[in-house]
């Protein structure tokens, strides 16, 4: 049976329930115990949680109670679940009504709405929901002072070259160059960040004590492989010209969507946190 509740929070998604608003709570016809037993059948269900599964269980919800608060929560679930079940033009619909209830998206959520548009033929719109999640990245991430980057023109689309304020060299993503094409393509980045899985694996062939190792990966929605990587202290700046000539490659012929077949999960970004990370910022 799937661990639906280490999805959901994977997924950026929150079931609110105690910390619901009174004025939620006074709502005639459908209470917290009707909420109760959709976070219950949510994050405990008694069948597997197949696609279907979720989409028609929060539909459900929403159906039954749709001026409940926690409808907007139910929206994103089902349009997870649309998605999972290849299911665009509903997820495109449960996104907008989750927006239209006050939802705020996740960077890794607009990716996802943009995947659902562009399955759904609504190129234009896809572009906007995609260059709309990247800039509410970037002014989150330079508001809390936690990095700088700078915008460089490049041949079919821009490239967004990001430093992140942390000094730990093992704390993470470093800096990352950002490739986001003109058109309704998807995204590339080109992540510097530590590795001590590769590390210890590194360690554990050479008998070695593990040593920090860097890498710097180039990610698409779909796959990533190593550019360059050191066991030696490196400066972001030695990166830059492996890593931004790897993103004016991409930007030449960059990646649309993955068709799939009928009924088979659309293909979304995977670990969209790598490519828009939001490191915990320094006290």
């Amino acid at each position: 049976m799937v661990n639906f509740g280490s999805w959901i929070r994977s997924a950026g998604i929150c079931l609110v329930i105690l910390a619901t608003p009174l004025g939620a709570m006074a709502q005639e016809g459908c209470g917290l115990s009707d909420v109760s037993r959709f976070q219950t059948a949510i994050l405990q269900p008694t069948e597997e949680a197949t696609p279907a599964y979720l989409q028609n269980t929060a539909e459900t919800f929403i159906s039954d109670c749709p001026d409940r608060f926690e409808a907007r929560e139910a929206h994103l679930i089902a349009a997870r679940g649309a998605l999972d079940a290849g299911e665009a033009s509903d997820a495109v619909s449960h996104y907008a009504s989750a927006i239209a209830r006050g939802a705020r998206l996740s960077p890794a959520q607009r990716l996802d709405q943009s995947v659902a548009l562009l399955a759904a033929g609504n190129q234009r719109e896809a572009l906007e929901v995609r260059n709309l999640g990247i800039s509410e990245w970037l002014e989150t991430l330079t508001a809390e002072g936690m990095s700088e980057f700078d915008i460089r023109k490049s041949r079919g689309g821009v490239i967004l070259a990001v430093s992140f304020s942390q000094q730990d060299p093992e704390a993470g993503v470093r800096a990352l160059w950002l490739a986001v094409p003109d058109g309704p393509g998807l995204p590339a980045a080109a992540v510097l960040r530590a590795d001590p899985m590769r590390a210890s694996l590194r360690a554990l062939r050479t008998g070695r004590e593990p040593a920090a190792l860097t890498i710097l990966e180039q990610r698409t929605c779909q796959d990533a492989r190593i550019l360059k990587e050191t066991a030696q202290p490196a400066a972001v700046e030695s990166f830059d010209r492996v890593a931004s000539e790897a993103m004016r490659s991409y930007l030449r012929e960059p990646e649309g969507l993955t068709k799939t077949t009928p009924g088979q999960p659309l293909a979304s970004c995977l670990m969209p946190e790598l490519m828009l990370p939001a490191p915990a910022p320094a006290f």
